[in-house]
């Protein structure tokens, strides 16, 4: 019976080690994703372009799926983009999130 009982205490620690390890959210990974997007076309760092537009504006661009349009606008001498996969998407949106200009950030 107390065999069954440690099995099953760190079989929850784990499980909740793993749960907290997927919720905690890296924005690295979205710029990483970003600058895979814009890294021919645009002068300006993928931070710095983070820091064109606030919290709640990158939200609102990328739920109107205009994200496209405004890296155009930022950087002009883009070509032709990829359109963003859906599955990448969040990730983008926390890395925008994480250095707009009223996030407190500061890239390094």
């Amino acid at each position: 019976m107390t065999k069954h009982l440690v099995r099953l205490l760190v079989g929850m620690v784990f499980g909740l080690m793993l749960l907290s390890m997927t919720s905690s959210a890296d924005p690295s990974k979205g710029g990483k994703i970003l600058e895979r997007m814009v890294h021919n076309g645009c002068p300006i760092p993928t931070s710095r372009l983070a820091m064109s537009h606030s919290v709640e504006e990158w939200a609102a661009i990328i739920k109107a799926g205009k994200l496209d349009e405004e890296l155009k606008k930022l950087c002009p001498k883009l070509g032709e983009l990829k359109p963003l996969n859906k599955k990448y998407t969040q990730d983008v949106l926390e890395y925008l999130e994480n250095y707009a200009n009223d996030s407190g950030a500061i890239p390094a």
